[in-house]
């Protein structure tokens, strides 16, 4: 085996792991970004289920044997990543390459507002063949406060649908009662991402038993003595502790 080679022969790493890492990570950004800096159990099995989900599927673990070489068996996949390699930029896909002439139109992105922009220039040209003129100074001004509005309406737009979703999130969770784990006990991603969800239990009225809606207030027991379990003291004070 090559030297420095073993992180380019491990399927889950190559194509799993990091994909889950990644993914995991890009979800916890987008909470913290929406202000949400402590995440808790409930949080952390969301996101983490949510990214294994997307990640641990039949055509990631294929791609992850034959991205090392094993499924089927090509050591030159491998080999291959082990030397520098030059690479060409992705072409733009033919449904942002223009088609013909633009016919100028309401605009609704930036690619548009480049397509309209060039067409009014060329529109400027053809009328006259003096050189640079204010008008084109100004549009081009224009052109780029469009850009400028466009992409920071895109930007609010995503922002205000994930804060809703995250104070969406938060509510609930003020919502629901606190619950424990028991001593000893397991937590299953089902039971974790069930105990996000609020739950109410109805109170009974003390008199008459009747049900209502309302939460139902847990009350402290009163402190006793844990030697004579006397209401008056505690077992500092106890008589039973001060006998020798």
């Amino acid at each position: 085996m090559p030297s420095h080679s073993s992180h380019l022969l491990q399927p889950l790493d190559v194509g799993c792991f990091v994909v889950l890492k990644r993914l995991y990570g890009q979800q916890i950004q987008g909470l913290i970004r929406n202000g949400v800096n402590h995440i808790d159990k409930p949080d952390f099995l969301e996101a983490y289920c949510s990214a294994r989900l997307e990640t641990m599927n039949q055509s990631n673990i294929q791609s992850s044997f034959a991205a090392t070489g094993i499924l089927p068996y090509d050591p030159e996949r491998v080999l291959s990543k082990l030397n520098s390699q030059f690479w060409t930029p992705t072409p733009l896909p033919a449904s942002l390459i223009a088609q013909g002439p633009w016919a100028p139109e309401t605009l609704h992105n930036t690619i548009e507002l480049a397509l309209q922009s060039k067409a009014i220039n060329e529109y400027i040209k053809r009328r006259t063949t003096s050189p640079a003129s204010p008008t084109e100074a100004a549009l081009d001004q224009l052109v780029k406060g469009c850009e400028l509005s466009m992409n920071l309406t895109v930007l609010l737009t995503e922002e205000v649908r994930q804060l809703r979703a995250i104070n969406a999130k938060q509510v609930k969770k003020r919502a629901k009662r606190r619950t424990f784990i028991a001593t000893g006990g397991t937590l299953t991603i089902q039971e974790g991402l069930a105990l996000s969800e609020p739950t109410v239990e109805p109170a009974i009225e003390a008199t008459g038993g009747v049900a209502t809606d309302e939460p139902a207030i847990r009350q402290r027991a009163p402190r006793t003595c844990s030697m004579c379990k006397s209401l008056s003291h505690t077992a500092p004070k106890c008589p039973l502790n001060q006998v020798s």
